[in-house]
């Protein structure tokens, strides 16, 4: 199996939010993406932003197409949306 390969990486600086959005290929059917708070007090570290636990889950996809439509919900939650505490 070949190391994870970045396949599209955008930040997300608005109002307090110091986001990354990350999607990797794990393997040729698998693809990760995640959201990543670069805060430097990492405020928004475990909170939910559209279907995401920050710094701690991802959404998997079978394929490349499936993987961009994730990461483009997810700059969307990230640019729109307010983290919330999980319950």
């Amino acid at each position: 199996m070949s190391a994870p390969t970045i396949v599209a990486q955008r930040p997300v600086i608005y109002g307090d939010k110091q986001l990354t959005v990350s999607t990797i290929r794990i393997a040729a059917d698998y693809y990760d993406t995640v959201i990543f708070d670069d805060s430097p007090d990492k405020r928004h570290r475990g909170m939910l932003l559209g279907g995401y636990v920050i710094d701690s889950s991802s959404k998997r996809a079978p394929d490349r197409d499936a993987a961009m439509e994730n990461h483009r919900e997810a700059l969307i939650a990230a640019r729109k949306e307010t983290p919330r505490r999980t319950s």
